[in-house]
Formats: C-alpha cells, sequence, structure tokens
C-alpha cells in the first residue's frame, strides 16, 4: 500500500505573478529560490516551501491553500482512498512528478505527488 512522507509544499493561487513574487519577497523576505515566468515561483519558508502558482484566477482567492503531500504508491494509495470514499481525481504525469487531486469532507483540494 502507499504512504504518504510529508509535506512537499503549499501554495496559493495568484492573479498576478509579478505583484505576488514582489510581495513575498520584498514585503515578507522570503527567499526566491525558483521562478517559472508567471507560472509558478518557489520561496523558501523555513524548512518547507510557499509557492505561487500561475495567473489562471481571474480574481483573488478568498483564502486557504494547497497542501502538496509527497507520497510512495501513487497508484496503490489513490485505488485505496477511492475505495474508502474520498473523491480522487485522475492521476497526471507531469515528467518530474506524478500528481492526483484528492477532496477531504469538506471539499479543500489535497494534492498527492509521487517523484519520478
Amino acid at each position: 500500500m502507499g504512504a504518504i512522507s510529508g509535506i512537499d509544499t503549499v501554495f496559493y493561487q495568484v492573479c498576478n505573478m509579478e505583484r505576488a513574487v514582489e510581495f513575498y519577497r520584498d514585503a515578507l523576505g522570503l527567499e526566491l529560490q525558483r521562478r517559472e515566468g508567471n507560472d509558478w515561483a518557489e520561496f523558501a519558508a523555513g524548512p518547507l516551501t510557499l509557492s505561487l502558482s500561475g495567473e489562471l484566477a481571474v480574481a483573488p482567492q478568498r483564502g486557504g491553500a494547497t497542501v502538496v503531500l509527497r507520497a510512495e504508491g501513487l497508484d496503490e494509495l489513490a485505488a485505496s482512498l477511492r475505495e474508502g470514499g474520498t473523491v480522487v481525481g485522475s492521476i497526471d504525469d507531469l515528467g518530474g512528478a506524478r500528481m492526483v487531486d484528492i477532496y477531504d469532507p469538506d471539499g479543500n483540494q489535497i494534492v498527492l505527488m509521487e517523484p519520478v
């Protein structure tokens, strides 16, 4: 059976990447570790990574974030969760990682990520 080994990242959806990067870097003083244009940015936040996901939203989110949990045995884990009644999306292969969205009982999105 698959297993969760910890939090990989937490991210916020942003409307304007440049403005968001300036806020987290300049106002909060977080170190920008990686940026992929307007699609993705990662900041060092202690032992964890705080990320920004690109300009897909047309309006600011009303709070909340998405937790990405690092997983092993993603296929088995997704099947087990689905059998237990959890809403589980399809597994996507993104090249460097495989991911699947799941949802808690209140509808909050959680992403399970298995590095390739």
